[in-house]
């Protein structure tokens, strides 16, 4: 009779599974693979945790173009408690802009965090910050996936509204464009590729009608024509819906195209500027012409 005899004792579950003669074939594979398995679970974990971060320092590419609105200023003055507050960086966010009903401070921003230079300020003194002042916001958190920036100043710590766009000369107080605040204007942009690539540097207007569920767009120049059709504005978003058009060919601007959709589309009540993206795109009008018209 055969009888499996046992080796020296060894400190290694591994090595014992080898050295016990009589039973390493069926314990090799059943370590091999519960290793194997940790190894993955530790891996996928790992991974998991990774893939689930989105919230870190904001960056010149998380922020530029871009405002963010808080219910609470008393983060950047503590004059602004509980005052609306939208902080818009800009030319590679290198430049910000902070405003409020009381005023606007605009400036230089600089990362480390977000370190913010006043230049120059229409707040009064002690009602928001001055020419000179300097606000760092440590941290500075971009959250890529709700698009929000969380700051921390002078022992506060906020969170801003979903990011709207915004772009130089605005004066920070872009907001989504609603029916009621785009209707009866005109909007004309210096270049109409947002709406389509044809009308690159192609003076193009926007106007809208019949509290915005009308749009007409002209484009006059190398290109020239005008289409119209219904408009939905709504939740920062303006989509339009081409019926009738007398551009060229040359254009994507035909009747029955598929609808553009400009998003996110914002309306700036201080300049009266229309901020709007597409096609990875981003533009601001010249401030709106008040129609007469319905």
């Amino acid at each position: 009779m055969l009888m499996a005899h046992p080796c020296p004792r060894m400190r290694s579950g591994v090595l014992r599974a080898v050295a016990y003669c009589g039973r390493c074939v069926p314990e090799v594979p059943y370590i091999c693979g519960l290793g194997a398995l940790l190894t993955i679970s530790g891996v996928l974990i790992l991974t998991g945790c990774y893939l689930s971060r989105t919230i870190d320092q904001a960056t010149a590419s998380d922020v530029n173009n871009r405002s963010f609105t808080f219910a609470n200023g008393a983060v950047f003055h503590a004059a602004l408690a509980n005052v609306s507050t939208t902080l818009c960086f800009t030319d590679n966010a290198t430049n910000f802009t902070l405003s409020s009903a009381g005023g606007t401070a605009t400036g230089t921003n600089r990362f480390d965090s977000c370190i913010l230079t006043g230049t120059n300020s229409t707040y009064a003194v002690g009602a928001g910050p001055q020419k000179g002042e300097v606000i760092t916001l440590d941290p500075c958190d971009f959250d890529s996936d709700r698009q929000t920036l969380t700051v921390s100043h002078r022992n506060l710590t906020t969170t801003s509204t979903v990011a709207t766009a915004c772009t130089p000369g605005s004066s920070g107080n872009g907001t989504p464009a609603t029916a009621s605040n785009v209707s009866k204007q005109r909007f004309t942009f210096d270049s109409g590729a947002v709406f389509d690539s044809a009308l690159s540097n192609v003076s193009t207007a926007l106007e809208f009608t019949d509290n915005a569920t009308k749009f007409t767009l002209t484009s006059a120049g190398t290109i020239s024509g005008q289409a119209t059709g219904p408009s939905t504005v709504q939740s920062g978003s303006c989509t339009l819906t081409i019926a009738n058009s007398t551009y060229t060919v040359g254009t994507k601007l035909r009747a029955n195209s598929p609808a553009i959709k400009l998003s996110p589309c914002n309306f700036d009540s201080t300049t009266r500027k229309l901020t709007v993206s597409n096609a990875g795109i981003t533009v601001t009008s010249g401030p709106s012409e008040i129609l007469s018209s319905p």
